[in-house]
């Protein structure tokens, strides 16, 4: 229908918005030399180190670079990154794609301990606010091995702040404000950091509070207006698309003779509407608390002991459809869910053949209850007990990485903790038992350029909802209902990349193959309930490629080059066609010019970017595929370009720390527009312009 390619004219040239897998550089005027900062990453790895030298393809978000990135989603804080997209509904939402795999399919991580945030839904976003996140890790392609069921297609984790202590007798204290404004929803953030710290005491502690109206669009014709089935069928501002966050975490170390130990609690709240094709809205209420208990403690020489104990409690309430926040809650949807997980890693240094790695063993155990009076998801047990083995063995120029993992997986479905009937009596279990492992290399060609390549397996179990759906979901105005027959999802992916580390020129060019073997997915049955379609889970066997390209150049002492291209093909092998939601092409193009500081005026900087999408066909059968066949709407997306502007400069506040004053506008001539992963494409324009206007304010040292 509107199917399209990009163009690679560029490709050698091209590179990452946020590259965050390579050090930024910093530029001297004096001597015009550039420091490349010391990034290392801490999960996904044998041992820690630089991301230039795992096999598996990493990213990570932190400090400067994950303060510029960081938005009001987690999707939307990574959706810059090579191989990453977001699926959003308008400004809301979210919820991370990786290489075009999303929700169960991918493993989101609170400091390396999985969560459940009933990922099964289009518009269930990660309960995590990146503004009090101290570091994001993205690992690209299959990762169940030291991750377990989930992480297909990859794993993020979001990783608190760490706990600093000072030299003996030392006491230092810090804190950094936050505050902005978007034109578009008029929304308001303000957020607070906090750290205090000694030899043997670190606090932490964070806020943020975030509050929104309606979503405002271009103000174009509707269908009804143009009598042209294609155009949406609201445009200008969208009723029901407002909401509310309250957000925060806390964090207590200790320093012992024994090792560091540590406490944390996050807390997670939101409530927010949804607007519907009807022109209704539907209410939600979730929220998520976690408390972690985690320790590091040396061993013998080169050894080190790390026990982590978790507990996770996720809350989602949802209405009716047509029943919006203002109607109070009325009892349609109550999943509750206790995550507890136990988890044992030994980091050593040289063992037998190997220069070091990691021996692990995990458990855990969910819980869940359905209270509504809907069925949506029962209530039902699942368990997991694993172990796993990762080490690492360099050879001369080669660095060589491998692992083995073995899981007892079970999902029980009960009915005595489901409200609302089920089709089955008792409960009903499935137990899986798995290998996964990777195999991977590096081989250093110069100090500066490398070559990686990693095979790695991952395995899914079907989850309490793929198995036993059975009702609306309201927040897509569908019926859903689960396979009892679902067999796991079982991957093997390569991946082949060619990375380079210059002062002036950095970058990565990757390919990669994910075979997916009873692959897991929602069809539309064609058939209808109660006015709404019916959709159905059901498995083939599935094959997704891709290209990610990503580069920056350091072309003057101020002025820097940068961009990104990303593809990504998914078919399913039985019936040849594409798989549900899939990121369309993109290309990213971004130039960065720093002036030369002034008077109080510190970093100045000016950054013009441009993105470019393709334009997409949605997959037959998908969800949202119906607008294609409406008398409004489409799920089909054009070719489009947006354009962004941002600036901003430091200057001194307090101390020796700096204030910074940002501008960063988004879609900055206010087009018409539908992006593929905007999960409003099929009845409304993604978003109209926004100016996010910013001011961080620090305190202390």
């Amino acid at each position: 229908m509107r199917k399209a390619s990009l163009t690679l004219l560029l490709a050698p040239l091209l590179g990452s918005l946020s590259t965050s897998s390579i050090a930024q550089p910093t530029i001297s005027d004096e001597d015009v030399v550039v420091e490349l900062d010391a990034i290392e990453v801490t999960a996904g790895v044998p041992v820690p180190g630089d991301p230039m030298l795992q096999a598996a393809n990493i990213s990570v978000l932190t400090g400067e670079d994950l303060r510029r990135r960081e938005r009001f989603t987690l999707g939307e804080t990574l959706d810059a990154l090579p191989g990453v997209a977001s699926i959003t509904a308008g400004n809301q939402v979210g919820k991370p794609v990786i290489r075009g795999l999303s929700g169960n399919q991918i493993q989101v991580l609170s400091n390396g301990i999985g969560v459940d945030y009933q990922q099964y839904g289009e518009r269930h976003p990660p309960n995590i606010d990146p503004f009090l996140a101290g570091r994001i890790e993205v690992v690209r392609g299959a990762s169940s091995l030291l991750y377990g069921s989930g992480a297909l297609g990859g794993a993020i984790d979001v990783q608190s702040p760490p706990f600093v202590f000072t030299p003996e007798g030392e006491i230092a204290t810090s804190a950094d404000t936050l505050f902005v404004y978007h034109s578009n929803t008029g929304q308001w953030d303000a957020g607070a950091k906090a750290r205090a710290s000694s030899d043997r005491i670190s606090l932490d502690a964070g806020v943020m509070s975030r509050s929104a109206g309606n979503l405002d669009t271009p103000n174009a014709e509707t269908a009804a207006e143009s009598g042209n089935s294609s155009d949406p069928k609201f445009t200008g501002v969208l009723p029901f698309t407002d909401f509310d966050q309250l957000n925060g975490q806390f964090g207590l170390g200790l320093s012992t003779d024994l090792g560091e130990f540590g406490v944390r609690f996050n807390q997670w709240n939101n409530e927010n509407n949804f607007l519907l094709p009807t022109g209704q809205g539907i209410g939600l209420w979730l929220r998520n608390d976690q408390l972690q208990l985690s320790g590091a403690m040396p061993l013998a020489a080169d050894w080190e002991l790390k026990p982590t104990l978790s507990w996770q409690n996720n809350l989602r309430r949802a209405n009716t459809p047509g029943q919006p926040l203002s109607a109070g809650y009325d009892g349609t949807i109550n999943l509750e869910l206790d995550l507890y997980t136990a988890r044992l890693e030994a980091i050593h240094g040289p063992l037998g053949p190997f220069d070091g790695g990691t021996l692990g063993v995990e458990y855990s155990n969910m819980i869940q209850y359905s209270r509504g009076t809907t069925v949506l998801a029962p209530g039902g047990e699942v368990g997991n007990l694993a172990l796993f083995a990762f080490e690492s063995k360099d050879i001369g120029a080669w660095t060589l990485q491998a692992g083995l993992r073995h899981d007892w997986h079970s999902v029980t479905g009960d009915a005595g903790k489901t409200s609302a009937p089920v089709d089955f009596v008792g409960r009903d279990s499935h137990d899986y038992s798995v290998f996964t492992g990777s195999l991977g290399a590096v081989y250093r060609l110069t100090d500066a350029v490398a070559i990686a390549s990693n095979l790695g397996s991952g395995f899914r179990a079907p989850s309490l909802f793929e198995l036993y759906a059975d009702g609306v979901h309201g927040g897509v105005a569908a019926i859903q209902e689960g396979n009892p027959n679902l067999d796991p999802e079982k991957s093997a992916n390569i991946d082949l990349g060619l990375r380079w580390q210059t002062p002036r020129l950095q970058g990565s060019a990757t390919v990669y193959r994910n075979a997916i073997d009873d692959y897991i997915y929602l069809q539309d049955t064609g058939e209808s309930r109660k006015g709404l379609p019916i959709f159905a889970y059901r498995q083939d066997n599935a094959l997704l490629t891709g290209l990610e390209l990503e580069a920056r150049w350091q072309v003057t002492d101020q002025l820097e080059l940068g961009g990104t291209l990303d593809l990504v093909r998914g078919t399913n092998d039985r019936t040849d066609e594409d798989l549900p939601l899939l990121p369309a092409d993109s290309l990213r193009l971004e130039a960065t010019y720093r002036f030369v500081e002034r008077g109080p005026i510190r970093e100045p900087y000016v950054t013009l970017g441009v993105l470019h999408a393709a334009a997409k066909d949605a997959a037959p059968g998908e969800p949202f595929s119906q607008f294609d066949f409406l008398p409004f709407g489409t799920a089909s997306t054009d070719a489009y370009t947006l354009t962004s502007l941002d600036l901003g400069f430091a200057f001194r506040a307090f101390g020796n720390r700096s204030a910074r004053v940002d501008l960063a506008v988004r879609n900055l001539f206010d087009i018409e527009y539908r992006d593929f992963l905007d999960t409003y494409k099929g009845y409304a324009l993604s978003p109209g312009r926004d100016v996010r206007l910013s001011l961080s304010l620090p305190f202390g040292g």
